[in-house]
């Protein structure tokens, strides 16, 4: 089995290089993901995505003393979800399976903080984002060859990275274009590889058309640019040339991106930008506390987690609320919404003044990214990317050193290499 198959990696990782066990983790959700369709959820196979990962976790926390320093904030957050778990839950187990997953994600924080006391993160994490860079694209070409159904076509499937699973690609897309534009001293033939799978990622974004992932790349990189003057020549002079290879490569996929639009019909049409399912749910949030008043359900929320009877009284389906800001605001009311975002103030806008120019030109694409996402949803609930998101957060916001200028990194390379050879037998 492919699941236990990932599950006994992990775990062998795990004990082989406890230390790179976080980098570990997110690349484990991705290729759960691309798997977990074979297989039901609600059956034992769920232990692996949910208590294996979290057993390591806990586990690898204890080993490093993690846990130590808690912040109020977080301890509070976590206490509330905890105490609406035991109190107001929803369906058993829809309400736990988000639940861990919350856990899983927001774990995160107090890991993240633990990495950044460990010098240049970034530059250990690359090797993981050419793994996943490489490894996407090869998933969804083997998909499509298979003919797993596509979400909206039968002409392109994601195979089973469908929806808000697919947010991981602008993630693993933006970091690459970083690489390639600040590691000057690689070699050309791992640059031509990652160029090579950076285009390819930006066809199946297009071909895929979703808007929020086209989003969250392009902010992502005006961001980047605002905050690294100087590579604004290189930028361009890159973006020109994926265009153009685009442009050039049109053909290949004009069928298949034909026959996406449309099935999506709907997102070239602005006039039905009003009758968005995720615009018309706010209103029906509204429209419930409206007729019910009751103030208990408005401040801490109506089921745990668990929406699909809301969608079935407003949209006639088993639909659950998507945004994740209305989600909130239905699940754990206006209390721990309040919570969720003085939690977000604390980690991430709290004293960003001190961080380093270096760490806020990849800071703030992502931390654009994560509002980016929260509007439309689906950052509750999916571990795909969102452990990674907050893990790059936490851990660019609180680096205890800032991270090596592009000309410094094979100096800095070394210097994080020469323990380790003094520490090698002779």
């Amino acid at each position: 089995m492919i699941l236990i198959a990932l599950a006994v990696c992990l775990i062998i990782g795990f004990f082989v290089k406890p230390k790179h066990f976080p980098y570990l983790m997110i690349v484990y959700f991705v290729f759960y993901d691309m798997f977990d369709g074979f297989y039901k959820d609600d059956k034992i196979y769920s232990v692996f995505r949910y208590i294996v990962p979290l057993t390591l976790m806990f586990t690898y926390c204890f080993m490093y003393g993690v846990l130590k320093k808690l912040d109020l904030i977080f301890v509070t957050f976590m206490g509330y979800l905890f105490m609406l778990w035991a109190i107001n839950a929803g369906d058993p187990i829809i309400t736990a399976r988000t639940m861990l997953s919350m856990i899983l994600t927001l774990m995160m924080i107090p890991i993240g903080k633990h990495l950044s006391e460990r010098d240049f993160f970034t530059l250990e994490l690359e090797k993981y984002n050419r793994l996943l860079l490489i490894a996407l694209p090869a998933y969804i070409i083997w998909a499509n060859i298979v003919g797993i159904a596509g979400y909206y076509t039968d002409a392109f499937s994601t195979g089973y990275l469908i929806t808000s699973r697919m947010y991981i690609v602008p993630m693993v897309v933006f970091l690459g274009f970083h690489y390639a534009m600040t590691n000057k001293d690689r070699h050309w033939m791992m640059k031509t590889v990652d160029i090579g799978a950076i285009l390819v990622n930006i066809c199946i974004m297009l071909l895929n058309t979703r808007r929020t992932a086209l989003g969250m790349l392009l902010g992502g990189i005006f961001i980047y640019t605002y905050f690294n003057r100087q590579l604004v020549v290189k930028m361009v002079m890159l973006v020109f040339a994926l265009i153009m290879a685009l442009i050039l490569a049109y053909p290949l996929y004009e069928a298949r991106l034909t026959a996406q639009l449309e099935k999506r019909e709907r997102i070239q049409n602005l006039d039905t930008y009003g009758e968005e399912p995720r615009a018309l749910e706010t209103l029906y949030i509204i429209d419930y506390h409206e007729r019910n008043r009751d103030l208990a359900q408005l401040l801490f929320g109506i089921k745990l987690w668990d929406s699909y009877d809301f969608g079935v009284k407003y949209f006639g389906r088993d639909r659950p609320i998507h945004s994740d800001i209305n989600m909130m605001l239905f699940s754990i009311g206006l209390f721990g919404e309040l919570l969720f975002f003085s939690m977000v103030q604390f980690y991430f806008f709290r004293r960003n003044s001190r961080m380093h120019p270096y760490n806020k030109m990849l800071f703030y694409p992502f931390l654009a990214m994560l509002f980016m996402i929260l509007l439309p949803g689906r950052f509750i609930g999916t571990l795909t990317f969102a452990p990674f998101l907050i893990l790059l957060l936490t851990t660019l916001k609180y680096e205890a050193q800032p991270l090596p200028e592009p000309e410094e990194e094979e100096e800095a390379e070394a210097e994080v290499q020469a323990p380790l050879a003094l520490a090698s037998p002779a």
